[in-house]
């Protein structure tokens, strides 16, 4: 019984080992379209943060038609809801990624990606830029 036992704990954690190796390979693998979405999706981040409309319209023509709504924002509000659409798009790319962290502002219950860990939230601008706390 105790070989059995051994044998299946043995198993076991070589299966854990292997998913984590696998996953690993995974997300070091990003295409040079994700590494673009995320740098110019960063720029965005910052400007939001700092509530620079100009700028976040200026990045979000990187991405071409996925920016679109940023790009022709005419407020900051419009500018944030695109930027919450670009933000799912992130959360995913970005999964096991190192150096990058999503973060989460409880008060107006939004999600982000932010390659910092010092909060800077892009929907509350400078009057909230340091709401949230990072989540993974």
């Amino acid at each position: 019984m105790k070989i059995l036992i051994q044998k299946l704990t043995t198993l076991v954690c070589a299966a854990i080992a292997f998913a984590t190796m696998q996953s690993l390979a995974q997300a070091a693998n990003l295409s040079d379209q994700d590494k673009k979405f995320l740098t110019s999706y960063e720029k965005i981040h910052v400007a939001l943060a700092a509530d620079d409309l100009a700028s976040a319209k200026a990045a979000a023509t990187e991405l071409d038609d996925s920016g679109s709504d940023i790009a022709k924002a005419n407020s900051l509000k419009d500018a944030r809801t695109g930027f919450e659409k670009l933000s799912a798009r992130a959360k995913t790319t970005a999964a096991g990624q190192s150096g990058y962290h999503v973060a989460h502002c409880p008060m107006l219950n939004k999600d982000w990606v932010q390659t910092s860990t010092t909060i800077s939230n892009p929907y509350g601008g400078k009057g909230m830029v340091g709401c949230g706390e990072i989540q993974k």
